[in-house]
């Protein structure tokens, strides 16, 4: 399974980010790891690079995208995707900060409908992976 974490990124941060985006992984996996005791500087610094996401929105829009697929469910602000021919299992969950993707595969079906958003960062804190979604 891979978790994908997913974050809006300012556009003043994905200008300077675009060719070099090491540093920006790094920021948010610092903020990841942040202890309780230094909370408030992890809310100033996602604040400074990423804006937050309007969850009934993108709730509302992934929701008119998949409706018509039989491998798609929703339930609240968690989407699902389970493709037994694709053997594809997708669960899309979405929340103020971020959107988070655990799946079995490398490029979910989530992310051809995420591709219309050119400001999304996609880290994979596990893996060390990290690459702006509409890359790929």
């Amino acid at each position: 399974m891979r978790t994908f974490h997913i974050f809006d990124v300012n556009s003043s941060i994905v200008n300077l980010t675009r060719d070099d985006s090491y540093p920006l992984f790094y920021s948010f996996l610092k903020i990841k790891n942040l202890g309780s005791a230094d909370l408030s500087i992890g809310i100033n610094l996602y604040e400074q690079i990423a804006t937050p996401i309007d969850k009934s929105k993108f709730s509302k829009n992934i929701y008119n995208h998949y409706k018509e697929s039989d491998f798609y469910s929703k339930y609240q602000n968690e989407h699902t995707y389970i493709n037994k021919y694709r053997d594809e299992k997708s669960f899309l969950k979405i929340k103020n900060a971020y959107m988070k993707i655990d799946t079995n595969k490398d490029y979910p079906e989530f992310f051809k409908y995420l591709k219309k958003k050119n400001s999304l960062f996609v880290c994979d804190f596990d893996n060390k992976d990290y690459f702006w979604i509409n890359d790929i």
